[in-house]
């Protein structure tokens, strides 16, 4: 018998993310029936992410014979080449745990071609008939195994796959770009831009590329730094410290604030630029998955922020 994997899928109809693998046997017919199959799935990194059980996506009747035959008939089925195979098409599911999809996205990002590798290890049970007149038995249950590799490239993946697996939705679930508040018209064109830049993070995190999402994130606080003295900013920072004061914070407190998203401008530059302030090239910062989820949630709380003191309905 020969699996050959057809078709994986994501199952749209279940709770936890589960993946529908489509496989086809072949198999000699009257000779051999496919009984059952299963098996587990294997990461680029060689841990088991998941096991697979068939099943059935519809129930239908579905007959399949062996024949009695002499071992002389038994040879000219074996020489017959396609003329005697026949396919079962199964259906399995595997069931992805958080954890699981997690692995599977750290070993993408190791990937030469940011693309999702799977090795399958399937368990096949058969029946199959015994023309050995000195054995007892005439039909004999076999086990045998199968291995499989399947290769899901960085396009399909983050087309067809991440959206409905929730990649990137573990965090960006609970925090999502806020809709758009009734801002005063002073801030309207900031206010889109700056939800423009977050909404542009949150797609690069769903596609796993991190250096993106830095990159969209020093746009975006390099238009929401107001405290920077320039002509352009300064009527926003000057209703901004307004809007605080409003709210009883202290002027101590508003500069904090401030300072703190000048700062965190000048700690995203440090993932873009590769020269110092001075001239001097320097060591380029090792981008990752923390540093994305950091910029964007901070990026989601200050738009929240901005859309509430600026809003013409309090």
């Amino acid at each position: 018998m020969d699996i050959k994997i057809r078709s994986i899928e994501i199952d749209t109809q279940t709770i936890a993310p589960t993946l529908t693998i489509r496989v086809e046997i072949t198999y000699y017919s009257r000779l051999e029936i496919p009984v059952s199959i299963s098996g587990k799935i294997n990461a680029a990194s060689g841990k088991t992410i998941a096991y697979t059980n068939e099943f059935y996506a519809r129930i239908s009747e579905k007959q399949m014979d062996i024949y009695p035959m002499s071992e002389k008939e038994k040879d000219t089925i074996f020489s017959g080449g396609n003329k005697f195979h026949n396919e079962y098409n199964a259906t399995l599911s595997a069931t992805l745990s958080h954890a699981a999809i997690d692995h599977i996205e750290l070993y993408r990002e190791k990937d030469h071609e940011k693309a999702v590798r799977f090795n399958f290890e399937f368990l096949l049970k058969k029946l199959e008939f015994i023309s050995d007149p000195t054995e007892r038995s005439t039909i004999r249950m076999q086990t045998s195994g199968g291995f499989e590799h399947f290769v899901i490239n960085q396009s399909d993946w983050v087309k067809k796959y991440s959206p409905l697996l929730g990649i990137g939705n573990f965090l960006l679930l609970e925090l999502q770009i806020p809709d758009k508040h009734t801002v005063s018209a002073d801030w309207t064109a900031l206010y889109d831009r700056l939800a423009l830049r977050l909404k542009e993070m949150e797609e690069a995190i769903r596609q796993g590329d991190w250096q993106k999402t830095m990159d969209r994130s020093r746009q975006f606080y390099e238009a929401l730094k107001i405290s920077d003295g320039k002509d352009g900013h300064k009527k926003f920072d000057e209703e901004l410290r307004k809007l605080f004061l409003k709210d009883q914070h202290s002027d101590e407190g508003i500069q904090n604030f401030l300072d703190s998203i000048w700062n965190f401008f000048e700690y995203n530059s440090k993932f873009v630029h590769d020269n110092d302030k001075k001239g001097n090239l320097k060591p380029i910062p090792v981008t990752t998955k923390e540093d994305a989820y950091f910029a964007y949630a901070l990026g989601v709380g200050l738009l929240n922020i901005i859309g509430k003191k600026t809003s013409k309905l309090r």
